[in-house]
């Protein structure tokens, strides 16, 4: 025993003062890539450290989703390593797995088949490291998630480890708003400050992008901790409330403010029942109407008149003409995508992710400005914008993009999956009611069962939200079949809205069977 010691010791020692003498020579030669070639070491040994609980760096990652190298990210990453990881942990029979098939895999395996049958009917090469639209690098970014969603639904871990995966996700969903709008800032994409609406004049007042990520996350940690309600009277939680009553109009996001009411809202009706979330439509519409009054005084900033549009007040005419004519920009694009046969060949299939030969000709001339204003020379009254938009599929809805990719049966498929997990991410929350796991329930669930409202209704996109659905599921059946909890029951009859007992609180005389 003593020997086995020893030589680990030797061989720790020896490695750790080969590594540093390579790091010495290599950081004077060439920096980034030791600084590169050291973060991927140091990265595997994390690996090889946490053994079976390689999982948590999944949900770290992906809590963290930081764009990277080459389009893939943080949250990529952290698939394949815990897919990798899995399997070799697996082949050496340390890694137990509850796996039953049940409804939940049925819509794994009828969505996986709709994507499947597109790429069978256009198939494309296998270069994944090509760019994000173009070869099959869409294809395998699914299939990653399909499998890393899998896996993650099916392993067993300990309750300590589900508490480690939701402190994790918490600080990496902070951290990743900041590092993502740093490495966007770095690499000239998206920055923090946008200025102008959708349309080509970009006037319009200026939105910040960054405070509308960070807004949402903390709307959501805020829900799953505390009822929205409740924290108006609490020292702190009020100080959270108002930074995100105010950050939401201040980031001059209409799907901002969605968004964030509808996170709020759920969590005031699983915290404090049907009634009060009823209370604060009222109240909420009475704050609105207020706002309405003091813009009518002083004029609110533009950004907060823009985001706050859609409802009735007395914001200025050139921002709420400025909102219709941004929804009528897309609707457009909308109705010559659905209503005619030259964007979408196959409406019924789908025509699949990515886009053809043909398709990336049309973005070539569109860069060199020939072919005119209307590649398709037949006077759609189409901008450069918008058919640069729809040659890559980016119709600003999720429905329409859906279409595209995997047909009206693949939509219909995406949404039926959707609703179906937003259902089992309720009966979970109704099951930890009342027990340490609420807020971890509330904290998945919540943006589960926002998440058919916000594809259809606010701003929907196919790989962010078929992702988010299959993620949606291993992390639903992890809780399901790991927290220290008896199974959801459901009740014999339909409960009143949101019923604030638990399952587990309740006996036969209150409609739960025991």
């Amino acid at each position: 025993m003593n020997a086995s010691a020893s030589i680990r010791n030797i061989i720790i020692v020896v490695g750790a003062l080969a590594l540093s003498i390579w790091l010495g020579i290599s950081i004077v030669t060439d920096q980034t890539e030791t600084i590169i070639n050291g973060a991927g070491v140091a990265l595997l040994i994390t690996c090889i450290f946490l053994g079976r609980r390689i999982w948590l760096l999944l949900i770290f990652f992906s809590a963290l989703n930081v764009p990277v190298i080459r389009g893939f990210g943080t949250t990529e990453i952290g698939q394949m390593l815990f897919i990798g990881f899995t399997v070799i942990i697996t082949l050496m029979r340390r890694q137990p797995f509850k796996f039953k098939f049940g409804e939940k895999e049925l819509w794994m395996l009828m969505f996986a088949g709709s994507v499947l049958q597109v790429y069978l009917r256009n198939p494309v090469g296998l270069n994944i490291f090509g760019a994000g639209n173009v070869g099959a690098r869409p294809y395998f970014m699914v299939t990653i998630t399909f499998l890393a969603s899998m896996l993650l639904g099916n392993i067993v871990v300990s309750p300590s480890e589900i508490r480690w995966a939701f402190r994790l996700s918490i600080i990496g969903s902070l951290l990743g708003v900041f590092l993502g709008h740093l490495r966007s800032g770095i690499g000239g994409g998206a920055v923090a400050f946008e200025q102008g609406s959708q349309l080509d004049d970009g006037s319009g007042p200026a939105r910040i992008a960054i405070l509308s990520v960070l807004t949402v996350e903390i709307a959501r940690i805020s829900a799953s901790f505390i009822s929205p309600l409740r924290a108006l009277l609490h020292p702190f939680w009020v100080l959270i409330m108002l930074f995100c009553f105010v950050a939401a109009p201040m980031s001059g996001y209409r799907t901002t403010v969605a968004t964030v009411g509808l996170i709020l809202i759920l969590g005031i009706a699983y915290r404090s029942g049907g009634l009060a979330m009823f209370s604060s439509l009222l109240a909420g519409a009475t704050g609105l109407g207020l706002l309405a009054f003091v813009n009518l005084v002083n004029p609110l900033p533009g950004n907060i008149q823009r985001a706050l549009s859609p409802f009735p007040g007395t914001w200025e005419k050139k921002h709420t003409e400025g909102a219709d004519e941004s929804t009528k920009w897309r609707v457009d694009m909308w109705k010559e995508a659905l209503f005619t046969d030259y964007w979408i060949k196959n409406k019924i299939l789908g025509d699949g992710l990515g886009f053809t030969r043909a398709e990336l000709t049309m973005m070539e001339d569109l860069k060199s400005g020939a072919g005119g204003g209307n590649l398709d020379s037949r006077n759609s009254g189409m901008t450069r914008q918008q058919e640069a938009m729809m040659v890559t599929g980016g119709y600003h809805s999720g429905p329409v993009q859906t279409v595209r990719i995997v047909g009206y049966v693949g939509l219909l498929v995406l949404v039926l999956f959707m609703i179906r997990m937003a259902i089992h991410a309720h009966r979970q929350i109704l099951r930890c009611r009342g027990t340490e796991w609420f807020p971890i329930s509330l904290y998945c669930g919540i943006p589960v069962i926002a998440l058919p409202p916000v594809f259809i209704l606010v701003f929907g996109d196919f790989a962010r939200d078929a992702s988010a659905v299959l993620f949606s599921y291993g992390m639903i059946s992890l809780l399901e079949k790991n927290l220290p909890l008896p199974p959801y029951v459901k009740p014999r009859r339909t409960p009143y809205l949101l019923i604030k007992q638990s399952p587990n609180q309740l006996t036969d005389k209150n409609a739960f069977a025991q």
